[in-house]
């Protein structure tokens, strides 16, 4: 009899506790998307992506591989640190913030690259903060999606939401360093199995404006600006992704252009060595605290010189 009894009581308890987990999931979920709701923008903030916009974003990104761009890879740099890898693959680190107006340039080409390796789930619409720069800019959010791929892993991390001030997630410590060493704790920034980085956004954002998600991608399957820029940016990534991914589809990673990307990837330059880093959210370690306006005028005047 007393044997029932204390099975009764744990299995009280266990209900209880349970119940306290899914409780706290539910608020931290709720919170979030209050976060995203409350500072206004479209509808889809917060939703998973449609499967026809994946779907055709997909698309996009099998093809546009000879569109080169080799000036973008002075801004990968190549760094002598631990090698990241995940299941035994090379992992790829991403790290921003929803509200970040550069992380949602970024995360076009970031996606599209990867889409060549693998797929995600859960993959949701975001918008850049309305009070910043470029303001509601339409992009995704890693937050919550998963990604799989044979070939490489994947870590996305959202720092911030979209209103500037709810924390979504803590940065591991051992991504830490390269973040602060590399990317001045700016964002957005790319790790590719510690061996390459990508500090701060190809190109600014403002060719995202006053464009939903299906009227971008659509876009990308045209030759345009945005296009252009999304693309280019994307076979850039996809070109360092390949230098740690010997396992990757000749497919993508045999494509002559790729290669030939990878042939112009640059050593990592320290201070004061290359301007082009200096298209982050936050503060640049190559040119101190810097506005996105500075920013701006230093990669024109830097474009004019080259």
């Amino acid at each position: 009899m007393r044997a029932q009894i204390n099975r009764s009581r744990r299995n009280r308890r266990l209900i209880l506790i349970s119940v306290v987990i899914v409780v706290a999931a539910m608020i931290v979920v709720g919170a979030y998307y209050l976060s995203t709701l409350s500072t206004g923008g479209s509808s889809l903030i917060g939703k998973q992506v449609s499967n026809s916009d994946y779907q055709a974003l997909y698309q996009a990104s099998q093809t546009g591989y000879s569109n080169l761009n080799q000036t973008l890879m002075t801004k990968v740099h190549s760094i002598n640190g631990t090698p990241y890898a995940s299941g035994g693959k090379p992992l790829v680190v991403y790290i921003g913030a929803d509200y970040c107006p550069f992380c949602a340039f970024q995360r076009w080409p970031l996606v599209m690259a990867l889409m060549r390796f693998g797929n995600f789930t859960s993959l949701t619409y975001m918008e850049s903060s309305p009070s910043d720069s470029y303001a509601n800019s339409p992009t995704f959010s890693f937050y919550g999606s998963t990604y799989t791929s044979k070939y490489i892993a994947f870590q996305g991390f959202e720092l911030v939401a979209r209103d500037e001030s709810t924390p979504l997630a803590s940065l591991p410590s051992n991504y830490t360093g390269p973040f602060q060493q590399y990317g001045g704790s700016s964002y957005p920034f790319i790790n590719i199995a510690d061996r390459y980085v990508v500090s701060g956004a190809f190109y600014f954002p403002d060719q995202l404006d006053s464009k939903n998600w299906t009227q971008i991608i659509q876009l990308l399957s045209s030759n345009n600006v945005l296009s252009n820029e999304v693309i280019t940016s994307a076979n850039a990534i996809t070109a360092a992704i390949c230098k740690v991914a010997p396992n990757a589809p000749s497919s993508v990673c045999g494509n002559i252009s790729i290669s030939t990307l990878s042939g112009a990837l640059v050593a990592y330059h320290p201070a004061g060595g290359l301007a082009t880093q200096v298209t982050t959210e936050l503060v640049s370690p190559f040119a101190g605290e810097t506005t996105h306006s500075t920013a701006k005028a230093l990669i024109e005047n830097l474009a004019r010189t080259t």
